[in-house]
């Protein structure tokens, strides 16, 4: 089995739990929007990037450390983990308490402050769910994850709806999240404890400072990543309107499904790329290429795809109300391309132990969106919180290839720019296409993913190496 096939049939069932998520937050979406409104819904959303914001703050980067020590040693799984779990307890009270005196300093609205509180043990449990999931990733045992993003998108499903059928405001409501991820957690504590060595601590002075020393700094990447991605709903929470955090948000949320996706590859490639640096570099290279290739070619479709019919998604999913926010998304969903690749970028860096430098470009990119959120935030409210997403995610991709040029995993630009232009042209014979027929959003769909799969072979951008892959995970399925 080659190692693209091998991260490929890794990451399978994350992809296979994104979907059933997905599906489970679509229909979630379809009725707390319709129910809340734009006000109630950005209320929510609102909370949700406060806590995306003080959440970073429970583990600053030791669990994404001891994933690439464990991927390398599998004996080393019971010290790494059992010592993350007693800091991670140990931030994550400490986080919840700032967060609590952060809500009521503010002098929030009733409602946004009794919401806001409950998003707080929401924080709690996710932190130690999260820890689990670092687990099952340092041990390539991606099923125990699939099972428990399952179970917390269905009970928050289920919850959500028996509140809104016995017609339960806004604070009921939000309740159904830190329930769910309670239930989620009682999960992945059984399979901890029954799957995996009993938990030990190292706290050796020499043990735990290797540990932060070399650990912050993916923890400090995740803090800048966080707020250039969450600033845009936080300074529109503060200077602008519920309906404005609402409509930005509906947009915003569908680019945070296709993060969602590849985090999923992400944390499947992450522990393979950590391996292959010690043992083979230029697998690790070749695997690195493939995987920018791949997500070039989902990432442009579904960008090119959303701005053809962001009216109908926005419809579909949130209801006539949201209409306004269907040139958010169209613009937004630009951001997503770029979101990818460098999420690409990201992982390999962090494989071959340059993780500081992600630290340093991730600053950079949360100064640049702090301030272009400040000035387009004021003058175009949520619109202009849109484009300064898409300017944030450029700088970040551009960085990142420039880094990644001076290293032995630089792409060529004389042999990327054939597959590039094979890339753009099967999404303009596949846009031609769907503008050609104009049908509704349900039909036009799935003729868009068939005439895309078409046009890639036709284009030639998929290879007889591409394909020997999906041959052998054809047979690596059927074995």
């Amino acid at each position: 089995m080659s190692v693209t096939t091998r991260v490929i049939k890794n990451s399978g069932l994350l992809m296979l739990a994104s979907l059933i998520a997905n599906i489970m937050t679509f229909i979630l979406t379809l009725f707390t929007a319709r129910y809340l409104g734009t006000a109630n819904f950005g209320i929510i959303s609102s909370a949700t990037s406060m806590v995306g914001i003080f959440g970073i703050l429970c583990d600053l980067g030791l669990s994404t450390y001891a994933i690439r020590e464990v991927a390398r040693d599998k004996s080393n799984t019971s010290v790494y983990f059992g010592t993350t779990l007693l800091f991670r307890a140990l931030f994550t009270l400490i986080t919840f308490l700032g967060y609590v005196v952060f809500i009521l300093y503010n002098k929030f609205t009733a409602d946004t402050t009794y919401v806001m509180i409950l998003f707080g043990f929401y924080m709690i449990f996710n932190s130690f769910t999260t820890f689990y999931y670092s687990l099952y990733q340092s041990n390539e045992k991606m099923q125990y994850q699939t099972i428990s993003n399952s179970i917390y998108s269905t009970l928050v499903l289920i919850i959500s709806l028996i509140m809104i059928y016995y017609g339960m405001n806004v604070v009921y409501v939000a309740a159904s999240y830190p329930i769910a991820m309670l239930l989620t957690l009682v999960y992945n504590g059984y399979i901890g404890f029954s799957k995996y060595p009993k938990f030990t601590v190292n706290l050796e002075k020499g043990f735990v400072k290797n540990l932060f020393v070399k650990g912050i700094p993916f923890g400090i990447t995740v803090v800048f990543t966080s707020i250039y991605f969450w600033i845009a709903l936080i300074i529109l929470t503060f200077i602008g309107s519920s309906v404005d955090v609402g409509l930005f948000s509906s947009s915003q949320k569908l680019l945070i499904v296709l993060g969602t996706i590849f985090g999923f590859l992400s944390n499947a490639i992450f522990p393979v790329m950590s391996q292959l640096h010690t043992e083979d570099r230029d697998k690790l290279a070749k695997l690195y290429h493939k995987m920018m290739k791949y997500l070039l070619v989902l990432g442009l479709a579904i960008a090119v795809g959303t701005c053809l019919l962001s009216e109908d998604i926005i419809v579909l999913i949130y209801g006539a109300s949201f209409v306004d926010a269907a040139p958010s998304l169209s613009i937004l969903i630009w951001a997503g391309v770029f979101m990818f690749l460098t999420s690409g970028c990201t992982t390999l860096l962090g494989a071959i132990n340059k993780q500081f430098t992600v630290t340093k470009i991730a600053a950079i990119g949360a100064l640049v969106s702090v301030v272009v959120n400040s000035i387009l935030i004021s003058v175009y409210s949520f619109i202009g919180a849109s484009y300064a997403t898409v300017i944030t995610e450029f700088t970040m991709i551009f960085l990142m290839l420039l880094v990644l040029s001076r290293t032995e995993y630089r792409i060529s630009p004389r042999k990327a720019i054939l597959p590039i232009i094979q890339i753009i042209l099967a999404n303009i014979i596949m846009a031609a296409v769907v503008i050609y027929l104009n049908q509704s959003f349900i039909i036009s769909v799935p003729i868009a993913i068939v005439v895309y799969v078409i046009a890639l072979f036709i284009t030639g951008t998929v290879n007889k190496e591409d394909r020997e892959i999906i041959k052998d995970l054809i047979k690596d399925i059927r074995s």
